[in-house]
């Protein structure tokens, strides 16, 4: 068998086992398991759009001023979201916290793709 396919078997089964051993649960540590991941995920989430918008300087000057307030906005909105979402799971419910924030990410997308048309 290719190195590669057993590699990515392994992964997989690695993945599927922690949803499962996830799922019974693992009490106190679940729950600082998952902030530490959100806090990560928010990392790896600014460093892209850092590393984005040092290599494409123009991309961030080309956005109006008004356009870009709304973007960093919109930014800071996303983070508080996946680090203080759960807060809003009652009201929300959780695919209505995945859906706010899918929203302020179209919003910014069309932000910059706006900004390249003009």
């Amino acid at each position: 068998m290719n190195p590669v396919a057993v590699r990515n078997t392994a992964i997989v089964l690695g993945i599927a086992a922690v949803a499962l051993v996830w799922q019974t649960g693992f009490g106190v540590s679940t729950f600082w398991i998952q902030r530490i991941i959100g806090v990560l995920f928010v990392l790896l989430i600014g460093w892209a759009v850092y590393r984005y918008f040092s290599q494409n300087r123009l991309a961030w000057y080309a956005i109006p001023p008004a356009q870009r307030y709304v973007f960093v906005a919109c930014l800071v909105a996303v983070i508080v979201l996946l680090l203080f979402g759960s807060a809003l799971t009652p009201a929300l419910g959780p695919f209505g916290v995945i859906v706010l924030i899918a929203g302020l990410v179209v919003a910014m997308i069309w932000i910059v793709r706006e900004s390249r048309r003009l």
